[in-house]
């Protein structure tokens, strides 16, 4: 083989394994589909949009959403359109409203997006390219940061509320009336073995914590001992357990506390009087 040929050969080879890549950087989320106003204020209520959030609208299509939370709230916005005419027009529409200095609207793979700036993400895309956003969703956007998803759930993550109602202005867009939004808080990152310092238990709590997106699981270790903690829950940086018949009478204690890179640090909420705990997660090996 020359060594043109050769070029050839592996300049073909290259292009062949950036295919997928190029491809998968022009996969389509959803046909366009404005959302009505009525959704869009829902959207935005439902997952309390403030003045001093930062919305990303991924699939922003006109971008009715992040201009209208600019409007209402002034909150900042940025949106994600793979459709380079419907950037141009929600950039266009940004302007006649006013709000082009707090919004921005960019052609971008949503995929190829960086959430972690985001306190609030809203999304209407088609059911499969949800579903294959929550680990990325999981992984970058802060604890305590919310997800509005309109009609498709985060499956198999667990919404922490949803809201169904009919809408005649759905009707155009799929033949039906019916809405569901979904509200999700993204859970602090608490995977993991914790050694406590509870009041009234003597010796160390030892924690094992495992995450996944349908449920967390926990138990602890008390005094050699092995129990299952099934109340354990994690919502945005806030964790809330009990630890049965440690308290007095026999009586579980309730713990809250907050999330903070490797210590969590609450009270023990069933106390008579307020008693302070803290745990913190052990090294990996």
């Amino acid at each position: 083989m020359t060594r043109v040929s050769r070029r050839r050969v592996l300049a073909l080879i290259g292009t062949a394994a950036l295919a997928p890549l190029a491809a998968r950087a022009q996969v389509d989320a959803g046909p366009y589909v404005p959302s009505p106003s009525m959704i869009v204020d829902r959207m935005l209520e439902l997952g309390g949009v403030r003045g001093d959030d930062y919305l990303f609208d991924l699939g922003s299509g006109d971008g009715r959403i992040v201009i209208t939370a600019a409007r209402r709230f002034g909150t900042r916005g940025y949106g994600v359109e793979i459709k380079p005419e419907l950037v141009k027009l929600a950039t266009e529409q940004a302007a006649r409203a006013g709000v082009a200095d707090k919004v921005r609207f960019e052609r971008r793979d949503l995929f190829q997006t960086d959430l972690s700036e985001a306190t609030v993400v809203t999304l209407y895309l088609l059911p499969g390219i949800v579903k294959d956003l929550v680990p990325k969703i999981l992984a970058e956007m802060k604890p305590g940061a919310r997800v509005v998803s309109h009609d498709y759930p985060l499956s198999p993550w667990t919404p922490d509320r949803f809201v169904q109602f009919d809408t005649e202005e759905k009707v155009p867009i799929s033949g039906t009336t019916r809405t569901v939004l979904y509200l999700y808080t993204v859970p602090a990152r608490v995977a993991g073995e914790w050694r406590a310092q509870v009041p009234g238990v003597k010796g160390p709590v030892v924690l094992a914590i495992a995450q996944h997106p349908v449920k967390t699981t926990a138990s602890a270790t008390l005094a050699g001992r092995k129990v299952s903690l099934d109340d354990f829950t994690v919502r945005g940086e806030t964790v809330r357990f009990s630890l049965p018949g440690v308290g007095p009478g026999g009586r579980p204690l309730v713990l809250e506390g907050r999330a903070a890179g490797d210590t969590i640090e609450g009270t023990v909420a069933s106390a008579g009087a307020p008693a302070a705990w803290r745990a913190v997660r052990a090294a990996t090996k």
